[in-house]
C-alpha cells in the first residue's frame, strides 16, 4: 500500500508541475494575489474592497471583477488564500480553515487601517469566509456574496468520507465537476485551479461551509446575494434557504442564467460586476 501511495503522489505532483509553472516564491504564474489602487480624487472617500476567491481556486478568477471595481473608484485587494495557487504538497499541508480565516481577518484589518471604508466580496468558499468575517467585523458597510458555498450537501459529505477511506492508497483525488463550473470555454481554459483535492482539504472546506451556515442569522450587514440558476455546486433551493436565513434586513437576491459556479469569470461576469459595483456604491453614499 505504501508503494502505491508513493507512486500516486509522484504521478499527481509531476502532472501538476507539467501543467503549471511557478515563480521564485512557488506561486503558480497568474495565480498571485493583487492590489489595484483607485485613482486619487479630491473629496472622494478612501474606500477599498476585499475580494475573496473560492476553494481550490486562485485570485485569477477575481481579476475581471477587480478591474471593473477599480474603474468605479475602488481600491481592490484580492489575496491568494493559504494553500492555494501553489504545488500540490503545499496545497495539502497549508489548506486549513483556521489559516484561511486568519488570513482574511488580517487582510481586512490591514485595509481598514488605511481606508475610510472597506467592503467585502466573496465567491464560493470566499463567500463563506466573508460571512464568518462579518460576524467578527460587524462594521463592514456592505457585503456581496457570489454563489457562496454555505453548508455542504449530503452527497458531497459522503464523498468526503470516501476520500478518507481512499486516502490509504490515494493521497490526492481529482475534483469532479469543475469542468462545468465555468461555461465559457475561454475563461475555463484560463482558470488556474488544480482540479485536485485531498481528504483533509475537503474536510477543511466542510468546516468553513458549516461554520458559515451557522453564522447566517448573525450577519446583519447589508448583503447582496448573487446566484446562477445553472450552478453545478449549489442547488437553487439551498441558495434560497440560505438567503432567507441571513439576518440582515437589507438584503437582495439576484438570479443569473447562462453561467456556472464561478460567476465572476463566466459569461455573466459583466452582470456580476455591475450588480456588485452598484450595490457597494449605494451602501457608501
Amino acid at each position: 500500500m505504501t508503494f502505491w501511495r508513493a507512486a500516486a503522489r509522484t504521478r499527481f505532483e509531476a502532472e501538476h508541475a507539467r501543467r503549471f509553472r511557478v515563480d521564485a516564491q512557488g506561486v503558480v504564474h497568474g495565480a498571485a494575489g493583487f492590489t489595484l489602487p483607485a485613482s486619487p480624487g479630491d473629496g472622494i472617500p478612501r474606500r477599498a474592497v476585499l475580494l475573496l476567491h473560492g476553494f481550490n481556486d486562485t485570485a485569477q478568477s477575481m481579476a475581471y471583477l477587480g478591474a471593473k471595481l477599480q474603474a468605479r473608484g475602488w481600491t481592490v485587494r484580492a489575496p491568494l488564500l493559504p494553500g492555494h495557487g501553489r504545488d500540490l504538497a503545499t496545497m495539502a499541508n497549508e489548506s486549513r480553515a483556521a489559516r484561511w480565516r486568519e488570513a482574511v481577518l488580517a487582510e481586512y484589518d490591514a485595509l481598514r487601517r488605511e481606508y475610510d471604508a472597506v467592503t467585502v466580496v466573496g465567491q464560493s468558499m470566499g463567500g463563506a469566509l466573508a460571512l464568518l468575517l462579518a460576524t467578527e467585523r460587524p462594521d463592514i458597510p456592505a457585503l456581496v456574496l457570489l454563489a457562496p458555498y454555505v453548508g455542504m450537501p449530503r452527497n458531497l459529505q459522503w464523498k468526503v468520507l470516501g476520500a478518507w477511506i481512499a486516502r490509504a492508497a490515494l493521497p490526492y483525488l481529482r475534483s469532479i465537476g469543475g469542468e462545468t463550473s465555468i461555461h465559457d470555454p475561454v475563461a475555463r481554459a484560463e482558470s488556474l485551479g488544480p482540479g485536485v483535492v485531498t481528504a483533509r482539504t475537503l474536510t477543511e472546506l466542510r468546516r468553513v461551509a458549516e461554520d458559515a451556515e451557522g453564522a447566517l442569522s448573525r450577519v446583519w450587514i447589508p448583503t447582496l446575494y448573487v446566484q446562477s440558476r445553472e450552478d453545478n455546486r449549489i442547488a437553487a433551493h439551498h441558495a434560497e434557504v440560505h438567503f432567507a436565513t441571513l439576518g440582515s434586513a437589507d438584503k437582495r437576491l439576484e438570479w443569473l442564467t447562462g453561467c456556472g459556479h464561478i460567476i465572476s469569470a463566466d459569461y455573466c461576469r459583466d452582470d456580476v460586476a455591475t450588480l456588485t459595483a452598484d450595490w457597494l456604491d449605494a451602501k457608501l453614499v
